[in-house]
This record gives C-alpha cells, sequence and structure tokens, in this order.
C-alpha cells in the first residue's frame, strides 16, 4: 500500500480494487480449470460452514483493526489540536512577561509556528522529520532567562511553564504518532486472513464462471477497500488521508503570518538572544 500512497484518494481506490478482484478472478480461473467442478458441488454443504466461520472472523478482525486505526486517528488530531492551542496560550501569556521576555517570547512562538508550516508538516509528509527540539529549546532558554518583577508577573511565568511543559509533550506525542505504524503482526493477520478468506470462495461453483467471477472479484475489491482504509489510517501524517494543519493556519493568522509570501523562515524568526547563563 505504501507505494501509492500519495496518490489521489480516488486513484488509490481504483488500483486496489482492480489488484485484489484482478488476482482473485486469476485464482478462480486457474482452480477451476483444474479441479472438475462436480467435484467441488458434492462438498459445498461443508465449505459453505467452514467459509462462514472463516468469513465471520476475518470479518471482526478487519472491523477491530479499523476502529483501532480511526481512534488512533483522531488522537493523533486531537493532540495536533492541542499543540496548536498551547502555542496560542503561550502567546497570550507572553504579555506578562516582563523585559525583553515578551518580544523574544512572541517571536519564538511565531518561528514555532512558521517552522511547523514551513517545514515539518513536508517532512512528515515525505518520511523525512526528525523531531528536531531547537524550536522547543528556544523557548525554554527564554523562560528560564525570565526574570519576574512582581507577583503578577510571577504568575503569567508560572502559567507560561505549565503550556510550555504541555507543548513540549504534544510535540513529542506528533513525532510518536508518525513514526509508529501498526504492530507488523497485525498486518501479518490481516494479508494472511485475506488469502484464507479470498482462497474458501473457491470451494464454491456457480453454473456460469461469469457469475462466480463478479461475486469473487467485488468481495476481494470490497476487502481491499477495508485494507486500503486501515493502512491510511494508520499513518496520520502521511499518504491521501492525513490530520489536517487547519489548526496551525488559524493559528498563523492570528500571529499576521497566513498572507501570502508572509510565512518567515526560522532563522528570521529565530530571537536573537544573549549567551545563556552557566548553569
Amino acid at each position: 500500500m505504501n507505494g501509492i500512497d500519495f496518490l489521489p484518494t480516488y486513484i488509490q481506490a481504483l488500483l486496489v480494487s482492480v489488484f485484489f478482484a484482478g488476482m482473485t478472478i486469476a485464482g478462480l480461473y486457474l482452480v477451476r480449470h483444474r479441479v472438475e467442478p462436480e467435484t467441488l458441488r458434492t462438498d459445498h454443504d461443508v465449505a459453505g460452514f467452514t467459509f462462514g466461520v472463516i468469513g465471520a472472523f476475518y470479518g471482526v478482525v478487519l472491523a477491530f483493526v479499523t476502529v483501532a486505526a480511526w481512534q488512533r486517528f483522531e488522537r493523533a488530531n486531537d493532540q495536533v489540536q492541542a499543540e496548536s492551542l498551547a502555542v496560542s496560550n503561550l502567546y497570550n501569556l507572553a504579555q506578562g512577561l516582563s523585559g525583553p521576555a515578551h518580544k523574544q517570547m512572541r517571536e519564538a512562538l511565531r518561528a514555532y509556528t512558521a517552522t511547523v508550516l514551513n517545514s515539518e508538516w513536508q517532512e512528515m509528509a515525505h518520511g523525512r522529520f526528525s523531531a528536531d527540539q531547537k524550536p522547543i529549546q528556544d523557548l525554554w532558554d527564554i523562560i528560564i532567562r525570565s526574570k519576574p518583577t512582581s507577583p503578577q508577573e510571577q504568575v503569567f511565568l508560572d502559567k507560561s511553564i505549565d503550556q510550555l511543559t504541555q507543548l513540549t509533550d504534544l510535540r513529542r506525542l506528533r513525532y510518536v504518532y508518525y513514526s509508529q505504524d501498526l504492530p507488523s503482526v497485525i498486518w501479518v493477520v490481516i494479508y494472511v486472513g485475506c488469502v484464507i478468506t479470498l482462497g474458501f470462495s473457491y470451494f464454491f461453483v456457480t453454473r456460469r464462471f461469469r457469475q462466480q467471477a463478479l461475486m469473487c472479484g467485488t468481495f476481494a475489491a470490497l476487502i481491499g477497500l477495508t485494507i486500503l482504509a486501515i493502512s491510511e489510517l494508520a499513518t496520520p501524517y502521511q499518504g491521501a488521508v492525513v490530520v489536517s494543519n487547519q489548526a496551525f493556519k488559524v493559528l498563523a493568522a492570528s500571529m499576521d503570518l497566513s498572507a501570502p509570501g508572509r510565512l518567515p523562515s526560522t532563522e528570521s524568526l529565530r530571537p536573537q538572544t544573549a549567551d545563556p547563563p552557566t548553569r
């Protein structure tokens, strides 16, 4: 499935349907020319019962994996929403920081947002995301150097630390959802179960080959489309169906970064700070 990840969804669906249906019909053609139809007809009762049990079991497996993949996709989407909200909260809390920290914090948050939209989303889509911690470290350096001069500023600093801690965790979780797929044993069960289930459909014989080919091909195409849906949902940041970066686009608009040609590079937005104090 990975070879067609970057094609449009309808093209993927068409290719998968044709492939699964074509391979199944080709296998059916070979079986019908090597096994006498009457031999298969005598075992229809036993084959029908066995096929029903296997089909039900495989259907439950596909349903379970589909739901698990969808829930994982939704969690990845929720994490992105929460990450953008944490950046927005930090941007607002920066108003209460004293001295140069106010401006530095806002510039660093603009740099963070620009990095996500300009670089990281494309890197995740092409499998090149390395989870660089520099944008987060810039924010922590500013917070560490901030010196509150009043109880009110101390409250803003404490709230900023809470939000920055949350942002750090959410960024790491984004990398986790990007880098992890479904366990390999799940894919083994899916594909082996597919072969077994479709293979059992060959134990039945209709009077006309075209009728059985149509039924088997349709059944195979349906299974193929289900596997395609699982494959797309299992990689939330890659393929034709991905987690949207709309939350960060809305955030960029609130920072006046969304106009065409106004998304700056990370370097241009990175705050110019003094050398960090010796720890």
